[in-house]
C-alpha cells in the first residue's frame, strides 16, 4: 500500500504528430462530474521513481535502468504515470509495484500522455495503451497504415479515433472496445465526458458507455 507525501506533476511537451491528435492532458470536467481528490504523486529523486500517496504515509519505488532517462511524469487522481527512454510506468495508491511495459523495439519512446482521474492513455506509431485505476495495463495494436487522427481521455473513459476504427476505453471494463468507421465516412467531433464518450461523422452519431464497453450509433438526418 501507498502512503503520504509531497506532491509534483510535471509534462513536457508532445512530439509533433501528437500534437495533431489532440492535447495530452485530460479534458475540462462538465457540470455534475465529480472530480477524485488527487491521491497519488509522483517525484524523481536521483534514478529512483517515487510514488507517495497523499492520504497515507508511505511510497512506491522504482529504480531506473543504466541510461534510462525520464521523459514524462504525471499524476492525477488515482493515477501515477512516468514515462521513460525505454517504459512506460503507472501506479495507483493500493499498487504493490510499479506497472511497467517496455517499447517494442521498433517504436518510438512517447514523451506525452493522456491523463485523467483513473485513467492514463499513450499512444505510439504502432498501438495505443491504457492504464486503469484498478492497477492493469491493456493494449490495441494497430493496423498496417492505420494511423490516428483524434484522442481523448474523460475522467472514467476515454476514445481514439483512426481512419479505419473508433476504440472506447472503458476504465470500469478495463479494456477497448471497437466499432469501424464507413468508406467515406468523415469525423466531426470527438468528445470524452464522464463514462461517455461521443463520435460525431458526417454519418452518425457514435456513443461509447464505459460501465457496459458497448457502442450505439444514431443515423443523422440530413435537412
Amino acid at each position: 500500500m501507498l502512503r503520504s507525501a509531497t506532491r509534483r506533476a510535471a509534462a513536457t511537451a508532445g512530439i509533433a504528430w501528437m500534437a495533431m491528435v489532440g492535447p495530452a492532458v485530460a479534458q475540462p470536467v462538465a457540470p455534475g462530474e465529480v472530480v477524485l481528490e488527487d491521491s497519488i504523486a509522483v517525484e524523481v529523486l536521483g534514478r529512483d521513481l517515487v510514488a507517495f500517496d497523499l492520504l497515507g504515509t508511505g511510497q512506491l519505488s522504482e529504480r531506473l535502468e543504466l541510461d534510462e532517462e525520464v521523459l514524462f511524469t504525471a499524476s492525477r487522481g488515482r493515477v501515477a504515470l512516468v514515462l521513460t527512454t525505454r517504459r512506460m510506468l503507472a501506479a495507483t495508491p493500493d499498487s504493490s509495484s510499479w506497472r511497467s511495459e517496455r517499447y517494442r523495439i521498433t517504436e518510438r519512446p512517447q514523451e506525452s500522455a493522456w491523463i485523467s482521474q483513473t485513467l492514463a492513455m499513450v499512444v505510439t506509431g504502432e498501438r495505443v495503451l491504457a492504464f486503469f485505476g484498478r492497477g492493469n495495463w491493456a493494449e490495441e495494436s494497430f493496423g498496417p497504415r492505420e494511423e490516428v487522427s483524434f484522442a481523448r481521455i474523460g475522467p472514467a473513459t476515454a476514445v481514439v479515433v483512426t481512419g479505419r476504427r473508433a476504440l472506447g476505453v472503458s476504465g470500469e471494463r478495463g479494456g477497448f472496445f471497437e466499432i469501424e468507421l464507413r468508406l467515406n465516412e468523415t469525423i466531426e467531433s470527438v468528445k470524452a465526458v464522464s463514462s461517455i464518450a461521443t463520435v460525431t461523422t458526417s454519418q452518425r452519431t457514435l456513443l461509447f458507455k464505459g460501465p457496459s464497453g458497448r457502442w450505439t450509433e444514431r443515423a443523422r438526418t440530413l435537412r
